[in-house]
């Protein structure tokens, strides 16, 4: 596991997602309802994407999605899988802090895809920019699509297509 001094790395943004592309689903942290995660696939594939479902998905061991060495190599084969376009988390929750020292970091940096999802994800995103310079998006999680409102998800695709987001405006 190499790590490169953040200040001579160059940031890396992914490609964008095309229509048609591959979401790998990916559960780095905490378990989670399959009936959620069935509602967000539909949300994906709704959106035009295809998905795949990363190898021990429905692990569990206690609070967490499967052994810590599982996850990690979970997240590892799927930015690895040549047949995926972008990764994006089934849930947060915890655990992600427990497989940070365990990832190859060589493996991100040399297959970097969009990387999407929230709350205890966030130390995915900073791990991997810290440590490769991958550029991640924090957004939603699959459990939480079958949920979110047309705009959510109106700006998760435009997120993932590289389109230029929409202006923010205060609601007040």
């Amino acid at each position: 596991m190499s790590t490169t001094p953040m200040a001579s790395m160059t940031p890396i943004k992914p490609r964008a997602l095309k229509p048609g592309g591959t979401i790998g689903i990916v559960a780095p942290a905490s378990p989670f309802p399959r009936d959620e995660l069935e509602q967000g696939l539909a949300v994906l594939q709704d959106m035009g994407f295809g998905v795949r479902l990363a190898q021990g998905l429905f692990e569990t061991n206690g609070y967490l999605a499967g052994e810590d060495r599982q996850r990690a190599t979970q997240l590892q084969e799927i930015f690895q899988d040549q047949t995926v376009d972008a990764v994006m988390c089934a849930r947060g929750g915890y655990g992600c802090l427990r497989i940070l020292a365990l990832l190859d970091y060589d493996i991100i940096r040399n297959h970097p895809k969009p990387f999407i999802g929230f709350s205890d994800i966030t130390a995915l995103h900073h791990a991997f920019f810290m440590k490769t310079g991958l550029v991640t998006f924090h957004g939603p999680v699959v459990c939480t699509l079958g949920k979110d409102d047309h705009l959510s998800r109106s700006s998760l695709r435009q997120a993932f297509s590289g389109a230029q987001p929409r202006p923010w405006r205060d609601p007040a």
